[in-house]
């Protein structure tokens, strides 16, 4: 598809179903934005609907390990050299069954499409837990 074409689908909300998959907790993020608008206190603000028709929420979290970490004794959790090098923690794995559970589900729904927008996931590259 070329990138107009895909541009068009977007704006116009054609196209494919899709599914968001995000970190726990994150699940209305893209809904609420970041409040940029023309107007900012124009109550009658006309906010178009999500791209998405389902949402799971994945229940993970990754910090990055620094002095400014909220957890100060991490030495007990796993953790891993990030893509910039520097050291990422695992503070909560992803239950591997449960979304696999619910991917299936998204399936008899007849969504095919997901966007992946995890926590700190550009830290850390290992998604390996999506092959499945």
């Amino acid at each position: 598809m070329g990138s107009t074409v895909a541009t068009n689908a977007l704006l116009e909300r054609k196209g494919e179903p899709m599914a968001l998959l995000v970190t726990k907790g994150f699940r209305d993020i893209l809904y609420i934005g970041n409040q940029s608008r023309p107007s900012i206190f124009d109550l009658s603000v006309n906010i178009p609907d999500a791209l998405y028709s389902a949402v799971i929420e994945v229940d993970e979290r990754l910090l990055l390990a620094s002095e400014k970490c909220c957890i100060k004794d991490w030495s007990n959790l796993p953790s891993a050299i990030g893509v910039t090098g520097e050291t990422v923690i695992i503070e909560k794995t992803v239950d591997v069954a449960d979304l696999r559970t619910q991917l299936i589900q998204l399936k008899f729904l007849g969504i095919n499409s997901l966007a992946v927008a995890l926590l700190h996931s550009s830290l850390f590259d290992n998604l390996s837990i999506f092959n499945f």
